[in-house]
């Protein structure tokens, strides 16, 4: 074992001449509030986006068997979501332009723009 392994400081060389250092860290002289103060000017939660989406787009939806995407979609459906879902799916071999009923998307851009969407998977 060497002798850098068995000491449990470990010591860094020296820093460069080229390397200025930090500026030293001065004290508040007045405040200004507190950063929860931030939040009470949203009128919606921020997160609830994420975790509480009213719609959600899934890039990758698809029927086959086994694949994320069929697993994904068969969990939003079965499960308490409510919200609406956007499988997306560029697949030229979908001929019916849906997925397990719901209409299917080729690209994001042609989900419309009157229904805005909260989540992306």
């Amino acid at each position: 074992m060497s002798a850098a392994a068995t000491n449990s400081r470990m010591t860094l060389p020296p820093l460069p001449k080229s390397v200025a250092p930090l500026p030293p860290i001065q004290k508040r002289t007045t405040s200004h509030g507190t950063a929860h103060d931030l939040w009470k000017h949203f009128q919606e939660r921020p997160l609830d986006a994420i975790f509480r989406p009213k719609s959600v787009a899934l890039i990758g939806a698809s029927e086959k068997e086994g694949s994320v995407g069929r697993t994904i979609l068969w969990n939003l459906l079965s499960s308490p979501f409510g919200g609406t879902i956007y499988p997306v799916n560029n697949n030229p071999r979908n001929p019916h332009k849906s997925i397990f009923g719901i209409k299917s998307y080729q690209r994001m851009q042609e989900i419309p723009e009157q229904d805005p969407i909260d989540l992306a998977i």
